[in-house]
């Protein structure tokens, strides 16, 4: 059954997936930490569009779980970590906050795959799994939660996901906006500077799609992650790729620089 949700998902996962490669491959390449941190980000991001696309399609416990624990907790982590490494060169800061999000992934990524139990009568062909759990009121007025996921049932999960997604996002956003500052107040290397608010913005578009979630508009969710890859890979490209040809040969990018 061909739908929205589907369609865009289809698009998130291929995008993702070229872009985590293209990344990878960088990484083989350069060998610094933010670009493997980036790969294992986007990695997740694709697993958890993929995730989307199959659980529309078929109901597998093992694909909602990887849904719910990449997207919940570890794409916004991973892609800040990378960030974070590039802002933090000395000392052991960067590593050992990327310990903790190890620590933290290898912590709830069993319980949510095999000690979270999910309502499997809830879904249905074409599922949005924006829906995996609402609230529902009984015969006696009383608020229940229903669906896929029931809120109890999220667990320790529920205690870390905010605090990832708040310190992904922000370490993200935050890095790249920092480094479009810092080349715009130079006045060097535009292509940097446009490509870290690209990041930027893609970064905060999936944040915006949850929290509308929140307020009743949903279907904008895969919207949200869609172009939030595409506005990341943009600006990755732009960063990394564009020739600026303005630049003096003798300017040197800032260490907070995407992709350096």
């Amino acid at each position: 059954m061909l739908s929205l949700p589907l369609m865009l998902s289809a698009i998130t996962a291929l995008t993702s997936a070229v872009f985590a490669v293209i990344v990878f491959r960088r990484w083989l390449d350069k060998r610094r930490p933010h670009l493997l941190a980036w790969a294992i980000g986007l990695a997740l991001y694709f697993l958890g569009s993929l995730s989307q696309v199959v659980l529309t399609l078929t109901w597998s416990p093992i694909f909602f779980g990887l849904w719910y624990w990449s997207g919940a907790l570890m794409v916004a982590a991973w892609l800040g970590q990378g960030t974070v490494y590039l802002l933090l060169r000395r000392g052991n800061i960067a590593r050992n906050i990327q310990m903790a999000l190890i620590l933290v992934g290898l912590m709830t990524l069993p319980w949510t795959l095999f000690l979270t139990p999910f309502n499997d009568s809830a879904w249905q062909p074409g599922t949005d799994m924006t829906q995996i759990y609402r609230d529902e009121v009984d015969a006696n007025g009383n608020v229940i939660r229903e669906g896929i996921m029931s809120g109890s049932a999220r667990g320790s999960v529920r205690f870390f996901s905010p605090i990832m997604n708040v310190w992904g996002t922000l370490a993200l956003v935050g890095g790249a906006i920092y480094s479009a500052y810092l080349f715009r107040r130079k006045q060097i290397m535009r292509n940097r500077v446009v490509g870290n608010w690209l990041i930027a913005a893609g970064g905060l578009l999936p944040a915006l799609g949850g929290a509308l979630i929140r307020l009743g508009v949903p279907e904008l969710k895969y919207l949200g992650e869609m172009f939030g890859v595409i506005l990341i890979f943009w600006g990755f490209w732009l960063a990394t790729h564009a020739a600026d040809a303005d630049d003096s040969p003798q300017a040197r990018p800032h260490p907070a620089a995407a992709g350096d």
